[in-house]
């Protein structure tokens, strides 16, 4: 979660002090500079605003509050930012430049019929703000537009333009090939898409819907349009462990500290419900609670912004024992070290960025696997598919119970299966999948 306050610079000629609005993210960080300068004997740091004193003349206090109103109405901006990229599940990844360009940039009064529609800009915010997608987003919104003029005429698309109707037409769309549509009063035609093509599309144009269901800007019923969408692509099943696998997995011998690491963590992300490693990595003290023989870990997820609550009724204290020794608080943690750092793990000692730490954990996995002697496809993400498939073939749970462990879209699921979870029942399940494991 990135972190927002105002510091002072150097200090002037005048004696006084310039302020700056600090942006930290993921190791990084950077100031947006304001158009003000304080007494620094006036600067209330805890309280982050100007103090004002009884001996202040009219004009004086007049000036400090409405630098004080500036000052919070620049944090509250910096806040509403910070919740939009929430949604869009992509905070964790940014730097705070791209933050701080994302603060100056925000206009909430700007008008939403501008360009192609506010779905349309909507659509472009989320492309670009995933820049390893972007291409494929692209792609996807000009099939998109290309349908709206199909049947509407014009390429505007506009929020209240989004229906189950609409959304159930453009999957059909897709599926059966573009046919000759009328486009600005020219003829134009456009190739069959492959069953590839097809899911692409349909995966990016999901992946939008769920962000704007989550911002509150569609309502949940648009998801009913996916119903019956089968885009015909014969995929093989991912590749899982058994319990008993896991359990072999856990007690092997493994002779390097990294090996040993990467498989205890893909042991606490089964453990979890499937916790993806990015997460592990960003996951603070607070989220973790043990207790005995239970526990409680209640986070949000990087993916979809959601909280997800794990409760560990079962072996607790074997899984604390597990990840204790990369923990920032333990004092013989893997790095033997004790670090001060907000967040459970003390992965940053030794990896500084999310993306070098996931590097070196793909390396280790690719070792792991041919150690046991895996599939080619196992990957840490297997953990994740493992938890899925047992719950699914060994306790006979549909897929709504998947996607509320795994931590899907709540809204997105009510959509698709209109079915309540039994979340006492998921969380008992859970605790005999940690009892088989340890035992």
């Amino acid at each position: 979660m990135a972190t927002f306050n105002y510091v002072l610079g150097k200090k002037k000629d005048n004696d006084r002090y310039p302020v700056y609005l600090r942006i930290t993210n993921r190791n990084t960080n950077t100031t947006i500079s304001l158009d003000m300068e304080v007494v620094k004997s006036e600067w209330n740091e805890a309280g982050q605003r100007i103090s004002i004193r009884r001996a202040d003349d009219y004009d004086t206090r007049i000036e400090k509050e409405k630098n004080n109103d500036f000052l919070d109405s620049l944090i509250i901006r910096a806040k509403e930012v910070e919740k939009e990229l929430k949604h869009r599940g992509v905070l964790n990844e940014m730097t705070a430049a791209q933050i701080k360009k994302a603060i100056l940039e925000y206009s909430p009064n700007a008008k939403k019929t501008e360009g192609n529609g506010d779905f349309v800009q909507y659509w472009y915010g989320i492309a670009m703000e995933t820049p390893k997608s972007q291409t494929k987003y692209q792609y996807a919104l000009k099939a998109v537009i290309n349908y709206h003029i199909a049947v509407k005429g014009i390429d505007r698309i506009y929020f209240r333009d989004i229906t189950t109707d609409w959304v159930r037409g453009f999957l059909a769309y897709i599926k059966s090939g573009y046919q000759f549509v009328q486009g600005h009063g020219t003829q134009q035609h456009y190739k069959g898409l492959s069953p590839w093509s097809v899911n692409t599309y349909a995966s990016c144009l999901k992946k939008v819907l769920n962000c704007a269901i989550d911002s509150d800007k569609l309502s949940a019923d648009v998801m009913r349009g996916f119903r019956n969408f089968k885009p015909n692509i014969v995929r093989s099943h991912p590749y899982t462990l058994t319990i008993d696998d896991l359990r072999e997995l856990l007690h092997y011998p493994f002779q390097t500290m990294r090996q040993k690491m990467v498989r205890d963590l893909f042991i606490f992300s089964f453990c979890t419900m499937g916790m993806n490693l990015t997460d592990i990595y960003h996951i603070d003290k607070k989220a973790i609670k043990w207790s005995g023989d239970a526990g409680e870990i209640k986070y949000i997820r990087n993916k979809t912004a959601k909280e997800i609550i794990v409760l560990i009724n079962s072996h607790a204290e074997q899984l604390r024992k597990l990840i204790v020794l990369y923990a920032s608080a333990s004092k013989r943690n893997g790095w033997n070290t004790k670090t001060n750092s907000q967040r459970y793990f003390a992965f940053d000692y030794n990896y500084s960025t999310y993306k070098v730490f996931a590097g070196n954990c793909r390396k280790v996995v690719r070792q792991i696997r041919d150690i046991m002697g895996y599939d080619d496809h196992f990957t840490f993400y297997t953990a994740r598919d493992s938890w899925s498939t047992i719950l699914s073939d060994d306790y006979q749970l549909g897929q709504e119970y998947s996607d509320a462990g795994l931590g899907h879209s709540t809204k997105s699921l009510a959509g698709n299966h209109y079915i309540a979870v039994n979340f006492d029942k998921l969380f008992e399940v859970h605790a005999d999948m940690l009892q088989r494991l340890f035992e």
